[in-house]
């Protein structure tokens, strides 16, 4: 039983060093895309509203109130995925506000919408969290790539010490032999769900698939 239980700790460490590279990776990627595709544009638009004032040489406080403006969004943008490459990022992981930042670029891709609801605080530590997130990040991801989605919902709930995590989407799922064929993400998810002691489970037909996602957890102490 020792012996068991000290594998089990290493393989959650093992799981959690993999999760925290694989999320900063794809963090750097992010962050290059949108500071070439997002935050360029922005500052390139405040140049050429600064540019066309200088030229007009007139007073337009309206031109130089938007390019403040824009400046202003810019530098935020910034501010925001700086945070995201600080040597704490990991520390303070909150799956919450990282799968919320998520959507926001999947949705903002306009290939299919996902609503997130979920309760107002997650009893998971920032490691838990961590591996949680990736599993959401799979299933996203398979959703995207597989399931031809227009929509996805997210719900997340806790009721009697027992987190829920279920998404569901609207894609055509998919039969046996399909999932054994996306298998090593699947395998993956079912893996980092062990991990925490909780369980998940594939429901598919030709409207749709729901993942369920079931983690005990231990209510939060308030001071």
């Amino acid at each position: 039983m020792y012996l068991k239980q000290m594998n089990m700790e290493k393989d959650f460490q093992d799981q959690l060093q993999k999760s925290q590279i694989e999320t900063q990776e794809e963090t750097f990627a992010i962050l290059g895309k949108e500071l070439h595709d997002n935050v360029g544009q922005l500052l390139n638009s405040a140049k050429l509203l600064i540019g066309v004032t200088q030229r007009k040489l007139t007073d337009a406080p309206d031109t130089l109130a938007i390019a403040d403006e824009t400046l202003g969004t810019a530098i935020n943008e910034l501010r925001s995925l700086s945070k995201s490459l600080n040597k704490e990022w990991l520390q303070q992981f909150n799956f919450i506000d990282n799968l919320q930042t998520e959507i926001k670029r999947i949705n903002a891709a306009e290939r299919l919408q996902i609503k997130l609801s979920y309760a107002a605080q997650l009893p998971l530590k920032s490691d838990e969290q961590i591996i949680l997130f990736r599993i959401v990040q799979e299933a996203l991801q398979n959703a995207i790539k597989h399931a031809q989605a227009s929509r996805i919902n997210i719900k997340i709930t806790e009721e009697l010490n027992l987190l829920s995590v279920v998404i569901e989407d609207d894609g055509k799922g998919f039969a046996g032999n399909e999932k054994q064929q996306s298998g090593v993400g699947l395998i993956n998810m079912q893996h980092r769900s062990k991990l925490l002691g909780g369980s998940i489970q594939w429901n598919s037909s030709p409207n749709g698939t729901v993942i369920t996602i079931q983690l005990p957890v231990k209510p939060i102490e308030h001071d």
